[in-house]
């Protein structure tokens, strides 16, 4: 890792910019004339190269914040019930690596920076988290979301493997159940299965074949629908997976640890 640390004039060479746009770009200066395209362009370098700006010298100056900060959007019940217990798993490992988690609803942090030292999003599409990314100066680290960056890692269910291995304990394929999601993650999900049933209410369930194989993530989706004589299998160990994928990801991403560009994109 680079231990020197990293300058407006670096910045600047990486995006093939002047020294003054990077400035003006990253202190938000008023009027300027500046495309949207190279503010992107200027943040993600800076993202990617580690450097430590003004508004946040407050506190880097005398260290990190020990501090991660969550973005939550997706309020529907089984969803909010599935990232809630994510959360809590999530919390209790980043407190074995020493660090705090913070709650923020994604409207209020877009329009803010928190003092922290990476952020977590959960379930948001790729134009919602570039939205909330490109304007961040510290990483930020997707969950449930799909789309191609090597600055970002992302984080995954492994739709491939959780196939196989329904098909392989029914012997027929199955259906995957699942809460909502954003629709790149969604399409990914019907590219491995047959079939892909989104619940967003109990009422959902009404429609459930009794003749059909089910497998879910969601603890809550399989304890609404468990009782009955459908065939539905709960594959926890993707949700233990996602935590510590999570985790490790945050502190790579901190460390400014970049592998290859593939291991961004992590699948569990």
């Amino acid at each position: 890792m680079n231990k020197n640390r990293v300058t407006i004039k670096d910045v600047a060479k990486e995006a093939g910019v002047s020294i003054a746009t990077v400035s003006y770009v990253l202190n938000n200066t008023p009027g300027q004339s500046i495309s949207d395209s190279t503010r992107k362009k200027v943040l993600q370098f800076a993202n990617l190269l580690g450097y430590e700006c003004n508004v946040m010298a407050r506190y880097l100056a005398t260290g990190k914040t020990n501090t991660v900060a969550v973005v939550i959007k997706n309020t529907e019940p089984f969803a909010s019930q599935y990232y809630l217990k994510l959360l809590a798993e999530m919390s209790r490992m980043l407190r074995r690596n020493d660090f705090d988690l913070k709650l923020f609803d994604y409207a209020d942090a877009l329009n803010r920076n928190a003092d922290c030292d990476a952020y977590i999003t959960l379930a948001l599409s790729e134009k919602e988290f570039r939205a909330f990314a490109d304007t961040k100066y510290v990483p930020v680290v997707a969950v449930d979301s799909i789309f191609d960056d090597p600055l970002f890692f992302r984080i995954n269910d492994d739709f491939d493997s959780l196939n196989k291995s329904a098909a392989s304990e029914f012997g027929t394929p199955a259906t995957l159940l699942t809460f909502g999601l954003p629709e790149e993650v969604i399409g990914d999900a019907r590219r491995a299965f047959k079939d892909v049933k989104v619940i967003s209410a109990l009422s959902d369930l009404n429609d459930l074949d009794d003749g059909v194989p089910y497998v879910t993530v969601s603890g809550p989706i399989y304890d609404s629908v468990s009782a009955s004589d459908r065939r539905i299998k709960l594959e926890n160990a993707s949700f233990a997976l996602k935590a510590s994928a999570v985790v490790q990801a945050v502190r790579l991403a901190i460390n400014s640890t970049h592998g290859e560009v593939g291991n961004h994109d992590m699948r569990v």
